[in-house]
């Protein structure tokens, strides 16, 4: 029996150290956005793979606040309609929440709560800090791998060469 009390002792420490921060819930939430577009299955619907076929995780985050990959994304909460909502169920995909601004590369102290994007081309990953102060140190840090496209969806081709010709950009820095 000592044995047992020992392994689950040991195990509700390790867990204890693990969780003593938790994760708020509203940036929690801005991370599920990101993750939901990073999802293969959403990735493939997406205009990135049509622009960038071998884009990588800094193009990806580069397009993500551009013009295109901010037209693919629904407003916030505060800002969304009943039919964005009903979309958003539809999509399975949270809303963005409101008050959580999201940045490129580094902290905005002039905002507050908020998610920065980042990125490690070698890992193939994207990079999500979440704060809740910007000048502070981040709460937690997610790590998500950037699939690779297996196709282009043919309508979302169509919509990025619409997109450049009205002069859409992919790329914001």
């Amino acid at each position: 029996m000592r044995p047992i009390f020992a392994l689950f002792s040991v195990t509700v420490i390790v867990t204890s150290f693990h969780c003593g921060k938790s994760e708020p819930p509203e940036l929690r939430q801005a991370v599920a956005v990101v993750n939901w577009h990073l999802a293969e299955y959403n990735l493939e619907r997406s205009m990135f793979p049509a622009v960038l076929p071998n884009g990588t995780p800094r193009q990806w985050v580069s397009y993500y606040f551009s013009t295109m990959g901010s037209s693919e994304r629904l407003p916030d909460e505060k800002h969304a309609t009943e039919e964005d909502r009903e979309m958003a169920r539809a999509m399975r995909t949270p809303l963005w929440p409101a008050g959580v601004a999201a940045v490129h590369s580094m902290p905005n102290p002039s905002l507050g709560k908020q998610i920065v994007l980042k990125w490690d081309d070698a890992r193939g990953i994207v990079i999500v800090e979440a704060y809740l102060n910007p000048s502070g140190e981040p709460e937690f840090v997610w790590e998500i791998p950037l699939p690779r496209a297996t196709s282009t969806n043919e309508l979302a081709r169509i919509s990025a060469q619409s997109q450049m010709e009205m002069g859409g950009t992919f790329q914001s820095f």
